[in-house]
């Protein structure tokens, strides 16, 4: 035995063997990143892990047989072994393993530790004003999953793969004690090739879930790997082949195997003594979870169009599995969002909701009663129909059941504002900026709270950030800051039409263009932009009887809207017909909780209490306008400074019969942002009209909208920023000069 090995070693068969191995597993590396990049078909791969495996004896074969003289290649039985030169082709072996080794080596260490962005750094940024706190401890219980990469031929299955990082996402979240960041700040990340050190830092987790999916036809491939992000250690990876009809099951094997790796290295889990795996709520066919995958894509994109295609695909989904309990709470997620509400992006009646969401919810909760889906659709019904405490109770239940759901928590926080529950809004926001760093509807959210309490350079910082993530959401974001807290409404109406070119039918931004124009002066341009907001046009040209007849119509559509009835109640305010609004103030009333401002609205709950003192109900008058004094209060204890709310103290202070109060409110207005010229026309101010201090503050808004017009015409006929989208009419340019800006 000594001497054959003796024999293979002389022979330079371990050499060989040696080398074959070294050469072969920096080839197949490199074939793995060539071909992953090329999107070659599974199957190249394979045949190349073929051919490497059946050279291995051939080679050995080789080099027992053979020897390499100068000769050439010649039999080694043909060999003198005095002329043999084993000893220096084994000196070159030993050359090239040590090359091809070094050459590893240095792969390995570039890859790791060297491989950096090839691009610009993330344009997008996790805020950190509200977070600083939570960040400041990295819990090494906590993971992103990020988004899996398509690597299907088809760009079309970027769902397909979206989905599958998705359903693991939310498997790991079923955790108890591991903190999975949530699928709007992991999927911000999609197509990024960012150091995961850096992606770990920006979404506050310690451990990096990544892989890829290649689809085709039946044939499925996903690969995954754990990170340790602090030091790039991979705890696990693994590569599936399955039939598609297996996706279940490898997801499952997945959270499994992922979840064993961090009880293994991190204890998860040891406390609370439960081993039960992750699972996964099984479609009972592959096309049924497909539609599902779609529709759900959809519904996180937002949007009138995306939610109305949503709907299409998860009703396709149930038709093709009726049982398929997910599918039922989507649909009647994606129905709710499509309503006619400010926090909603459609045009659906609260009545329509109701009967198409409600039996979806409860079809899904008899199928699985502990699905978080199900309680953050009620949520979000309950929010529409401003059954506030509710929303709260079933937001709280689905993010028990899942800890990652930060749209949940975004409805409670709407709920809380509305509750006027303002001194805990500061610690959800953090909250859900620890879970999602990087959602969209969070962090415009905080924008809004930032521009309640008066911090508008970071609003705006936070505005562009929003940007790079969700243009939309950025313009939009811009707009509401210039318009209803700064005031300027050139930078209003410039954000406003960007956001309309990007969304035209969104009420959420339309209303800021609207606003801009027609507090110019450009009624006709106004209505050029939403009919649903005509009203709004009508009722600055004094044609109330035509807002009347708008808002009237839309009321009897849909009765059970609170916010369209108190819109109607402030029209027919605004016409002087305070009698026909008190019936319509006083019937929002039931729409919201004892000792709540109607309408979520100060101003339309001061009109409510003037309307009751024309009525002589000077008690119910009082109760009224002590609501809104008690909310105020509570709002600035909270931070809050903005000129709704010095609006409200104005209208207050008229209300108590005192002028000074109401020049002093109106001045802290005006120097937060305030520009509506209706306001100054609100029946409430009526004994004050011919007040000089009252006049002369009118005149003093009139001149700052006189040149604001003359900046919103510049603008609009000389640097329109959505030429190719939207022109203004001839006529409003006609005569207007440009001014150069030295």
């Amino acid at each position: 035995m000594t001497s054959f090995w003796g024999e293979l070693k002389r022979r330079n068969v371990v050499r060989v063997a040696i080398a074959y191995a070294i050469v072969s597993w920096v080839l197949l590396q490199m074939a793995d990143v060539v071909l992953d990049n090329i999107e070659a078909p599974t199957w190249v791969f394979q045949a190349i892990l073929l051919l490497v495996v059946l050279g291995f004896p051939i080679a050995l074969i080789f080099a027992w047989a053979f020897e390499l003289t100068p000769d050439g290649l010649k039999k080694e039985k043909d060999v003198d072994r005095s002329e043999s030169i084993t000893r220096i082709t084994g000196r070159k072996l030993d050359f090239i393993i040590i090359s091809v080794l070094v050459l590893g080596l240095v792969y390995f260490a570039y890859d790791k530790f060297l491989l950096a962005p090839t691009g610009d750094e993330p344009a997008v940024t996790a805020t950190t004003q509200p977070a600083d706190p939570a960040r400041s401890e990295r819990s090494e219980l906590s993971i992103a999953v990020l988004p899996f990469v398509n690597m299907s031929d088809d760009p079309g299955n970027e769902y397909f793969s979206d989905g599958i990082s998705e359903e693991i996402l939310n498997m790991l979240a079923q955790l108890p004690g591991l903190r999975v960041a949530a699928r709007t700040s992991s999927f911000q990340f999609k197509g990024m090739n960012l150091d995961i050190a850096k992606i770990a830092d920006t979404l506050n987790v310690a451990h990096i879930l990544e892989g890829s999916v290649r689809k085709s036809g039946t044939k499925l491939r996903i690969t995954a790997q754990l990170i340790k992000a602090d030091d790039g250690f991979h705890l696990w990876s693994s590569s599936y082949n399955r039939e598609l009809d297996d996706i279940f099951t490898v997801q499952e094997e997945i959270a499994t195997a992922i979840s064993d790796a961090l009880k293994v290295t991190l204890a998860l889990d040891s406390a609370s003594g439960e081993n039960l795996p992750p699972t996964i709520i099984r479609a009972a066919n592959t096309d049924a979870y497909e539609a599902y995958l779609r529709g759900r894509q959809l519904i996180h994109r937002r949007g009138r169009i995306p939610l109305e295609e949503a709907v299409r695909h998860l009703e396709h989904s149930l038709r093709l599995d009726n049982n398929f309990a997910p599918a039922h709470a989507q649909l009647a997620i994606a129905t709710a969002l499509l309503s006619d509400v400010p926090d909603a992006y459609g045009t659906l009646t609260l009545e329509e909701v109701r009967k198409k969401a409600i039996p979806h919810l409860d079809r899904a909760e008899e199928l699985e009663p502990n699905l978080a889906e199900v309680y953050a659709g009620r949520a979000l019904l309950a929010l529409d129909t401003k059954n506030l405490e509710s929303t709260i109770e079933f937001a709280q239940k689905a993010v028990d059941l899942n800890p990652s759901y930060a749209d949940a928590m975004v409805w409670s926080y709407l709920a809380k504002i509305e509750l006027g529950r303002y001194d805990e809004i500061e610690s959800d926001l953090e909250q859900i900026l620890l879970i999602d760093p990087m959602t969209i509807i969070g962090r415009s959210n905080y924008v809004v709270w930032l521009g309640i309490t008066d911090k508008i350079t970071e609003a705006h910082k936070l505005a562009d950030e929003l940007l790079a993530q969700d243009p939309w959401q950025g313009y939009m974001s811009h707009a509401r800051l210039s318009m209803s807290y700064e005031g300027n409404m050139v930078d209003g109406l410039s954000w406003g039409l960007k956001a309309h070119e990007q969304d035209p039918d969104n009420a959420f931004s339309n209303i800021f263009v609207v606003q801009s124009l027609v507090w110019a002066s450009e009624y006709d341009e106004a209505r050029r932009i939403s009919d649903r907001l005509n009203f709004m046009a009508d009722i600055a040209e004094g044609d109330f009887d035509e807002a009347i007849r708008a808002t009237q119509r839309k009321m009897r559509l849909d009765p059970e809207n609170d916010v369209i009835i108190v819109t109607a109640a402030d029209v027919l305010f605004a016409a002087g017909r305070i009698d026909q609004a008190l019936p319509l103030y006083e019937r929002s009333r039931d729409f919201h909780p004892e000792g709540r401002p109607v309408g979520n609205s100060w101003d339309a709950t001061m009109r409510l209490a003037h309307a009751r003192r024309m009525a002589d109900n000077e008690d119910g008058a009082q109760a009224a306008a002590s609501i809104v004094r008690r909310d105020i209060e509570a709002s600035r204890a909270a931070g809050g400074r903005n000129q709704r709310m010095y609006r409200a103290e104005a209208m207050i202070a008229a209300f108590d019969d005192d002028p000074d109060s109401i020049m002093a409110a109106l001045e802290s207005a005006m120097k937060h942002g305030f520009r509506d010229p209706m306001f100054f026309a609100d029946p409430i101010f009526e004994e004050f009209w011919n007040l000089p201090q009252f006049v002369e503050l009118q005149q003093e808004l009139d001149a700052i909208l006189a040149a604001e017009h003359d900046k919103v015409l510049q603008l609009i006929c000389f640097n329109n920023p959505v030429p190719n989208h939207w022109q203004p009419l001839p006529e409003t340019c006609e005569g207007v000069e440009e001014q150069l800006v030295l």
